[in-house]
């Protein structure tokens, strides 16, 4: 399985790492919150379940926030298993639910990888094997068995629920996607209604996705509070990845301009 079957931003870490074998800052604290005595589970539960009703019904956006333009510069570590580990710095700018611009950096300070996720396409550059990837979103989803919708992709590092609305399933008090988003959708959360997990366990095709939010940055919007440290783990029968990534520099300003443009003797390659 290649990693990039649902996250196609690090396609061309995987693309070319499989075809071989930052800056220092501090880390952005954590949200402190206030001293106050804590409301009983089953009272958070209660609140939780009418949060996912009235979401369910537009009226209050349970595991979202509201940013516009997002960009960010992360550190990233990489296990593809069997001793493949792998660091560098990862860029992200993005307009919500339209444009998803990335480029991948080595450790040792050269660019191998960059693109464009737009109008529903994957545009990506391979720069050490020089391939060129044009692959629909509808495409990519369908022979990875893998969500890989814009809007999921960028919720999937910011955050937030990767579904457009999540229902509480009392049969096991767990909160589920919408049935038109991907089957096996959960998604937990934690005392101040932020997402703390998404996952997918896709039991049919034996595909599983964790994401876990463990720090998110100090903003005076908490609908801006971007998770700033993230381990994504995605596993299936014959293989565990994981990937950290901890954000360094963060912007919600609007982002002048998404740059991509496929250099000469590079071969397209259309199908994933």
């Amino acid at each position: 399985m290649k990693i990039l079957a649902l996250i196609p931003l690090l396609m061309g870490v995987t693309a070319c790492y499989s075809q071989k074998n930052i800056s220092t800052t501090i880390p952005t604290p954590a949200i402190k919150s206030e001293q106050k005595v804590e409301p009983a589970p089953d009272v958070l539960l209660k609140e939780a379940i009418l949060d996912a009703e009235l979401n369910a019904m537009g009226e209050m956006p349970l595991g979202n926030l509201s940013w516009e333009h997002f960009s960010g510069r992360y550190d990233i570590d990489i296990d593809l298993g069997e001793g493949q580990e792998y660091n560098g710095v990862m860029n992200f700018r993005m307009k919500r639910d339209s444009l998803f611009w990335f480029s991948i950096t080595a450790s040792i300070g050269f660019q191998i990888a960059k693109g464009i996720i737009k109008n529903d396409t994957l545009h990506a550059l391979d720069l050490l094997q020089k391939n060129y990837y044009r692959v629909s979103l509808k495409e990519l989803q369908v022979s990875t068995q893998l969500p890989a919708q814009i809007g999921a992709l960028q919720r999937l590092f910011s955050g937030e629920i990767l579904s457009q609305q999540v229902h509480f399933n009392s049969a096991d008090s767990t909160f589920r996607g919408d049935a038109s988003f991907y089957p096996g959708y959960v998604v937990t959360f934690d005392k101040a209604k932020n997402v703390k997990q998404n996952a997918i366990n896709d039991e049919v095709n034996q595909r599983y996705l964790w994401a876990d939010y463990t720090d998110r940055i100090l903003v005076n919007n908490p609908l801006h509070s971007v998770s700033s440290q993230t381990q994504i783990i995605l596993k299936d029968a014959l293989k565990t990845i994981r990937l950290d990534v901890r954000l360094k520099t963060s912007s919600f300003e609007p982002i002048p301009s998404y740059p991509f443009n496929v250099p000469n003797g590079y071969t397209l390659v259309e199908t994933w």
